[in-house]
């Protein structure tokens, strides 16, 4: 058996939560077990939760959007060299230790490269990074590497609407007991700040941080005891009612104004508001945090 974290949107704070599978474990290093440990993952994950869709995000992904989901794929425009590299590259490239960096080169190398280049583990300890000039922290964990990840994403629309399909993400290369930074849980976070309204604010990194900060406690207390149950949550406690929307609904946003519902799906709604433009929300969040109105 073996244990693997899943990572749930959450449309209330904080932005995430884990939950963890345990299921049987395919040895070996051959992509075609890591695929068998994948589907024996969300098959444990769907047994406890058939309304949630989960999507893999790893080079491994069987699924449309994971492999270019991944940190090895997803493009971040650097304007100091007027071109898009991947995550992976940025992330690694913007480390700063006391004994050296940032090692601005592993920009132009591969992102395998970047991440195994000898002196991110010969220059001593982690102390910050750099991107464009401008330095940032090692604390709160992963919050540059999230940073990085949600930012590329809402750079690219076409992956961006895939992800804000599903409700739960995983990476079957993500080993918590040696890092922190995992692109599965920057991916529900992305899903969780763009149902709620806040995605906007992820262009600025003290607004970004803000919004992060304010959730760690809470995220810690969250993470001393099972966030949820091996079995169905409605076993544990009441299932909330779910509120019927349809196509041509009005909401109120305490933020956008009036907007108008266009499409209804399994956990989101597509909303054009005559402030900003049409908007993918999640219907949970929208019946909690919403003035909903009859019918046009």
């Amino acid at each position: 058996m073996a244990i693997r974290p899943v990572y749930l949107v959450n449309e209330r704070n904080p932005f995430y939560m884990k939950w963890d599978a345990n299921f049987v474990y395919n040895k070996g290093l051959a992509p075609s077990q890591k695929k068998k440990n994948i589907q024996a993952i969300h098959e444990t994950f769907s047994d406890s939760f058939p309304e949630k869709k989960v999507l893999e995000i790893s080079s491994k992904s069987m699924q449309e959007g994971g492999k270019e989901l991944s940190a090895f794929f997803l493009p971040k425009m650097v304007p100091s060299i007027q071109r898009s590299v991947s995550v992976e590259n940025v992330y690694q490239a913007g480390k700063v230790f006391t004994g050296g960096g940032p090692f601005t080169d592993l920009l132009t190398v591969t992102p395998r490269e970047a991440k195994t280049d000898p002196r991110l583990k010969n220059s001593g300890k982690l102390i910050g990074f750099q991107f464009e000039g401008k330095n940032f922290p090692t604390q709160p964990e992963s919050i540059f590497y999230d940073f990085l990840y949600i930012n590329a994403l809402f750079e690219n629309k076409k992956l961006a609407e895939i992800a804000l399909k599903y409700d739960a993400f995983t990476d079957i290369e993500f080993n918590p007991q040696k890092s922190v930074s995992c692109q599965a849980k920057a991916a529900a976070v992305f899903v969780s700040l763009s149902r709620q309204g806040l995605i906007e604010k992820v262009r600025d990194f003290e607004e970004f941080i803000k919004l992060y900060s304010s959730n760690q406690r809470i995220h810690r207390e969250s993470l001393c005891s099972p966030l949820f149950p091996t079995t169905k949550i409605e076993s544990e406690k009441p299932k909330m009612p779910i509120f019927e929307f349809s196509a041509g609904d009005v909401i109120e946003h305490k933020t956008w104004g009036r907007g108008i519902i266009s499409k209804v799906e399994d956990s989101t709604l597509k909303v054009k508001f005559d402030t900003v433009g049409e908007k993918d929300m999640g219907r949970e969040w929208v019946a909690q945090h919403c003035k909903i109105n009859s019918s046009i």
